[in-house]
């Protein structure tokens, strides 16, 4: 699969020694649960003229793709804020307990004024683990 390196305003494909980076999935598969636009659910607050969002090819799966971070982005970030993100990026990973990885822990900080950072560890079905660390620039003014 073409690898994804994350950046501080999205994703792109990762670029080594001249040619599109491969990684064996699961970097992508991460970054695309948590950075696609889940579809919100009813109980769900929205920013003023949003629609639901969400992904049309979720109508086929059993789980559906990406996180509901995207109902923050508006929000001061407060510690209840911070606090939802870690829920919201928690539930978008569920999926990949379906035989990408054994277990994973999601841990949210705000590294400075005006970041979110979202630090994910998973360990893999062979034990062995890996680690995210993406950072946010966040929208809504930092609140204390």
């Amino acid at each position: 699969m073409i690898g994804l390196t994350w950046h501080q305003y999205g994703a792109d494909y990762s670029i080594e020694h001249g040619h599109l980076a491969n990684d064996d999935g699961l970097n992508t598969l991460v970054f695309m649960m948590l950075m696609t636009d889940a579809r919100a659910k009813d109980s769900d607050e929205l920013p003023p003229q949003a629609d639901r969002r969400g992904w049309p090819g979720d109508s086929f799966t059993q789980s559906p793709w990406g996180s509901r971070l995207w109902l923050l982005r508006r929000e001061k970030l407060t510690n209840q804020i911070v606090l939802k993100a870690k829920d919201f990026a928690t539930e978008a990973l569920i999926p990949l307990l379906k035989g990408y990885v054994k277990s994973y822990r999601v841990a949210v900080s705000r590294p400075r004024r005006g970041w979110l950072r979202l630090d994910i560890h998973l360990t893999r079905p062979n034990n062995s683990t890996i680690d995210y660390g993406i950072s946010m620039m966040w929208e809504a003014t930092y609140a204390v």
